[in-house]
C-alpha cells in the first residue's frame, strides 16, 4: 500500500478513538459530540491529503477517508442512542 492510500487509515483511527472517547465520557450527549468528531475527521482528512504532494486520486482518497469516518460514527451512534435512552 502506498502512502497515498495509507493516509486514509489515520482518519478512520481518529474517528474510532473519537467515538470511544465520546462513548466513555458523554454517552448521553453522543448525538451532540459525534458530529463534532466528524468535523474534526473531515478537517484532518483535508490536512493529510493536502500536506503531501497532490497526486492523482486525491478526491477518491479524501472521499474514502470521510466516508469511512461517517460509517464508523454511524455505528457508534447506533450503539450510543439506545444506551442514552436507558
Amino acid at each position: 500500500m502506498s502512502w497515498q492510500w495509507g493516509s486514509v487509515w489515520p482518519v478512520w483511527a481518529l474517528a474510532l478513538v473519537g467515538a470511544i472517547v465520546v462513548g466513555v465520557l458523554q454517552p448521553s450527549d453522543g448525538l451532540v459530540w459525534l458530529p463534532i468528531v466528524l468535523g474534526g475527521c473531515t478537517l484532518t482528512a483535508f490536512a493529510i491529503q493536502l500536506a503531501g504532494p497532490t497526486m492523482p486520486g486525491i478526491v477518491g482518497r479524501l472521499a474514502a477517508a470521510v466516508l469511512g469516518s461517517v460509517v464508523i460514527l454511524a455505528v457508534a451512534t447506533a450503539i450510543l442512542v439506545p444506551l442514552a435512552l436507558l
